[in-house]
Order: structure tokens, then C-alpha cells, then sequence
């Protein structure tokens, strides 16, 4: 008897179709495993300045200006006298939010516009000292309390994490504008404050620490509208304050 007789050849005949069946299903359920399973991974794009979104900020900020330059003179009933030139100086620290949009732009960097509201305390001043006659005339002018509107734009780095920006604007400040004569220890002092409007410029860069934070930095310069100021004394002076600052802040975006 041979080996497959022994074992019952019917039996082992009919056997092979269904190991062969279950040979083929066992592969192919292998095979999709393999293919069913291996997924592409999430390509994370740089994350662009803003989100792409609309956005709300709050931020502070603190500077130092200088570098104005006003002439100081005195028209009197005897003459229009020079008192001086001041450089109006001095720190100053504020509050500003404001609203940006971004819109995609060239060579892969973002185009981010927007708007912006400030308030800035503390005062930049200057005064002047002559002799006319022998009498001792002094001058001088400090601005504070500056409310500014900016409109403000620029571009991004090819990584969005940095703006470069232009702002140009409106300002509206206290200027007080004062004149002393005297001679020896008696000094008459006159003033004239109020309320005056100018213009802004500045450039600058913010740069991003993570979505809700960035810190800016800036150079602006600061001119105020020219003024005929009128003293009680009867003399008058031509009032045209200025500075340049340099400016850095902290933002947080909503």
C-alpha cells in the first residue's frame, strides 16, 4: 500500500483546493494590510503672519524722542528777536490697538495692512536762554499727551515670521508753549497751551514670538502743525515743535 493510500488519497485530493483557497485569501488580506494601512503624512505648511485671518491687537510701547528742531524767536514792539533752537527731548510710554488683515503676496511673503489707535504719556520739552538788553528772555515747549490714528502696512519675510512696515498717520497733542523775562531774581512768565494736530511717519519691524505674541520696533518722526502763539505780554512767537523717536513694544493679538 502505497504512502497516500494509507492516508486516504479522496480525502487528501479534496483537501488541496481549500489550502490553496485559503493560501490565496491569507495573501491577498496580508497585501491590503500592507497597502491599507501605510497612510501620506500631514505636510504641515508654514504658518503664515496672522493665520490668514483678520485680527484684533492690544500692546504697549515706550520710547525715546529727540532731534526736533524749532527755532525759538520773539517778535516784541522794538523787533523780532532769536531766542534760541531747541531740541525738544524726552521719554515717553503708550497704549495702541488695533486691527490687520493679511492678503498672500509675491515670492511666497504675506502683504499685512491695518489700522491703529495710540495714546502716549509722558512729555518731550526743550527751553532756550538769552540776553537782550540786559534782560534775561527765555522760551520754551513741551508736548504731551499725544493721541495718534495710524494707518499701517508692509510686507513679510518669505518665513512670516517678521513684518516689515510704514505707517503714516494723524496726531493730536498738548503743546505748551512759555516765554519768561526778567532781570536779576524778578522773571514775569507767560504760557500758551492747547490742543494741536500733526502728522506721523515712521518704519519699522515686528516680529513674531508665537501666534498671540510679537515685539515691534520703529523710527518715527513726529511734526505738529505751526502755530502764531500770542503771550499776554503783548509779544508773540512762531510755535512749530517736532521730534524723532525710537520706539519698542510689545502686541498681543486676539
Amino acid at each position: 500500500m502505497t504512502i497516500l493510500e494509507r492516508f486516504n488519497l479522496p480525502k487528501f485530493r479534496q483537501a488541496l483546493p481549500m489550502a490553496s483557497a485559503v493560501t490565496f485569501f491569507a495573501s491577498a488580506t496580508i497585501a491590503g494590510d500592507l497597502t491599507g494601512n501605510v497612510t501620506e503624512p500631514d505636510v504641515i505648511s508654514p504658518k503664515r503672519y496672522g493665520s490668514d485671518v483678520s485680527a484684533f491687537y492690544l500692546g504697549i510701547s515706550g520710547g525715546y524722542g529727540s532731534g526736533g528742531k524749532d527755532q525759538f524767536g520773539l517778535s516784541t514792539p522794538a523787533g523780532t528777536f532769536g531766542i534760541g533752537e531747541q531740541d525738544l527731548t524726552g521719554s515717553y510710554g503708550g497704549i495702541r490697538g488695533g486691527w490687520r488683515g493679511v492678503l498672500p503676496a509675491r515670492g511666497g511673503r504675506d502683504f499685512v495692512y491695518g489700522f491703529e489707535f495710540g495714546y502716549d504719556f509722558g512729555s518731550i520739552e526743550d527751553s532756550v536762554t538769552t540776553q537782550i538788553s540786559g534782560e534775561t528772555v527765555q522760551g520754551g515747549t513741551e508736548v504731551s499727551d499725544v493721541l495718534s490714528l495710524r494707518f499701517r502696512n508692509g510686507l513679510t519675510n518669505r518665513s512670516r515670521s517678521v513684518l516689515y512696515f510704514v505707517t503714516v498717520g494723524y496726531v493730536l497733542g498738548d503743546v505748551e508753549t512759555t516765554n519768561g523775562i526778567g532781570s536779576g531774581s524778578t522773571l514775569r512768565s507767560f504760557e500758551d497751551s492747547g490742543r494741536r494736530g500733526g502728522f506721523s511717519a515712521s518704519v519699522g519691524a515686528e516680529h513674531q514670538l508665537n501666534d498671540k505674541w510679537s515685539i515691534t520696533g520703529e523710527y518715527e518722526y513726529v511734526q505738529f502743525q505751526s502755530e502764531d502763539v500770542q503771550f499776554e505780554s503783548g509779544f508773540s512767537t512762531k510755535s512749530t515743535p517736532s521730534y524723532r523717536g525710537l520706539r519698542f513694544g510689545l502686541n498681543y493679538t486676539f
